[in-house]
This record gives C-alpha cells, structure tokens and sequence, in this order.
C-alpha cells in the first residue's frame, strides 16, 4: 500500500473521520480559550501566534470542506 494512496483514497472513511475529529477537537480548544501560547513547543518557537492562528484555519477549512462529503457518503 502506497502511503498516498492512504490519504487520497475516497474510500478510505476511517482516515477521514480521524482527522476530523482532530479538527473538531483543534476547533473546539479554541473556542474554550485554550493558550496556545502556553505549550511548550510555542514558547521555543518565539512567537506562535501567527502559527496556530494558521492551524485554526486549516482545521476551520477541513471541516467545511470535509464533514458534507463524509456526512452524505
């Protein structure tokens, strides 16, 4: 099995659901008012700002774009 195969295979429903649950998840810390900033790994980074705002748009966009098709397979 080809490793792209596993990402891009319409079938494959379990990858999906994976990573939109980790989307939800994402969407959800946010909403809560989770720090970002607080991590570990941000405060290394400098200023993470910037970063985690893009990984919310990236989950808000995964959602949208992702959730219908999964939702009316």
């Amino acid at each position: 099995m080809d490793i792209l195969t596993v990402f891009n295979d319409p079938s494959n429903q379990t990858m999906q659901i994976v990573f939109l649950a980790f989307a939800v998840v994402r969407l959800y810390l946010e909403v809560i008012g989770f720090k970002f900033e607080r991590l570990p790994i941000t405060s290394k980074m400098g200023d993470g700002k910037g970063f985690h705002r893009t990984g919310l748009y990236f989950s808000i966009g995964y959602i949208l774009f992702t959730a219908p098709g999964l939702l009316m397979a």
